[in-house]
């Protein structure tokens, strides 16, 4: 028995360095990425000032995108909380009230047996029996107040707590909504940066040729990263089993609603192809993972923005980009249709919308194909 549960709990101890050893490795993998793409750029000294700018600012935005997410996210619950927590104390003073009336009673009954002597009226019964329901009368009496008693205490503890966390709610109430009112500033101030930091790009890059060679760039730390990814996957723990995309192609979930406005293979500049789709979406609206797998990056990618990749296993990823923030860090399980990020415009995009990309062994795949 000894050696059994010895060996769950080494069973257990290794599944957890496994998951710690997955994130190490995944998080230095994005690392590398991240440096490699810096070096990698070899643009003149002010565009990459511009552009480092602009990164920085999408991250920002990222941030604190991502906390009033959460912010109104609790501040959904706590005004549920409030309203059950109201009702609450509206049943329990009901309760109260209704338990005083029934305490007030017995005390009633009480005073009018008290005004006689108790030991007379029990030595004026000549009848056994008649004795008998007499005492069994006051013993009754004395119960029924006792417990009345007790449930009075046991209301007005229940209902001094619950008074006292309904303070508490709308103490955190007022504080979700000053949170939620300084982060829209903010937003609002980082998103009027971002497009000024985007204009200044775009004056940049205005010459066709600079454009070619800006997405070329760009392309090549895509296709750098995603390499270096595929290497890193093949050398960690397998945390959970994941079958890859080849079973359901054609029935993929889309990762957001929208107008799909560039095609996969179409002209995107002189040679260049689209290796993936855009889909215009609202800012802010809801990117959802089309399949089941672990997220293998989730930060920024030049000319991509905030950029989330998925695995699904047997060589299949998704990548998601240009988001405004990115709801799911590296190592994370994430289920199929689960929100992974929210729609933005990071990496210089004039407007909001989703890039999206499936891959098979790193080469791009039409994502028509394999969306329902």
């Amino acid at each position: 028995m000894f050696f059994f549960l010895q060996t769950i709990l080494s069973t257990k101890a290794f599944a957890e360095s496994d998951t710690e050893q997955t994130q190490r490795k995944l998080e230095k993998v994005q690392q590398q990425i991240i440096d490699k793409q810096n070096k990698l750029d070899k643009s003149h000294s002010e565009l990459k000032q511009t552009q480092n700018k602009l990164a920085q600012t999408d991250k920002q935005i990222g941030q604190a995108a991502r906390v009033l997410r959460q912010t109104k996210q609790e501040l959904t619950a706590t005004e549920k909380e409030l309203k059950k927590l109201t009702a609450r104390q509206q049943e329990l003073e009901q309760l109260k009230q209704q338990q005083l009336k029934v305490l007030e009673k017995q005390l009633n009954s009480a005073y009018h047996i008290g005004q006689h002597d108790y030991l007379k009226v029990l030595l004026n019964q000549d009848s056994p029996a008649k004795l008998e329901r007499v005492i069994s009368y006051y013993q009754y009496l004395n119960k029924a107040r006792t417990q009345a008693i007790e449930d009075l205490k046991t209301t007005l503890a229940e209902l001094a707590q619950t008074t006292e966390m309904l303070n508490q709610k709308q103490l955190r109430l007022v504080e979700l909504v000053e949170i939620e009112a300084q982060k829209q500033q903010e937003l609002v101030k980082l998103k009027a940066q971002q497009q000024q930091q985007i204009d200044a790009l775009a004056q940049l890059i205005k010459s066709e040729s600079a454009e070619i060679q800006r997405l070329r760039d760009n392309e090549a730390a895509l296709a750098q990263a995603l390499e270096a990814l595929a290497e890193a996957i093949d050398e960690l723990p397998q945390q959970v089993e994941l079958n890859g995309l080849q079973d359901i192609k054609g029935r993929l979930l889309w990762p957001a609603k929208g107008k799909i406005q560039n095609i996969y293979g179409k002209r995107k500049s002189g040679q260049l192809r689209w290796k993936g789709i855009k889909i215009d979406a609202d800012s802010g609206a809801t990117v959802h993972n089309v399949h089941a797998g672990q997220v293998i990056f989730s930060d920024w990618l030049k000319g991509y923005g905030l950029v989330i990749v998925v695995e699904h296993g047997n060589g299949y990823m998704t990548l998601y980009g240009h988001n405004q923030a990115l709801l799911k860090d590296v190592g994370e399980i994430v289920q199929s249709g689960e929100p992974i990020a929210l729609v933005g415009q990071s990496g210089g995009q004039t407007k909001p919308s989703l890039y999206f990309e499936v891959r098979y062994q790193g080469q791009p795949l039409d994502p028509m194909d394999w969306c329902n």
